[in-house]
């Protein structure tokens, strides 16, 4: 039987929504903010490498009211 594997594309997009105070919801609006190689906010998506996206994710986790993505 076959290990399942993950995505094995070796580049991401680290993505962060960001949501006003309050409970998250389908109606409430949402700020999309997109990172770049050093962790630092950029106004369109960028490529990252895979490791880089991670590590960026584990740092900005946490953080009262976003949600972060690696795509």
């Amino acid at each position: 039987m076959a290990a399942p594997q993950g995505p094995c594309c070796a580049i991401r997009f680290v993505i962060e929504h960001h949501y006003p105070e309050g409970p998250k919801g389908g109606s409430s609006p949402c700020e999309v903010r997109y990172f770049g190689k050093r962790g630092k906010q950029v106004k369109k998506m960028r490529l990252v490498p895979a490791a880089r996206a991670f590590e960026i994710a584990r740092k900005l986790q946490g953080a009262k009211g976003s949600t972060i993505s690696v795509l």
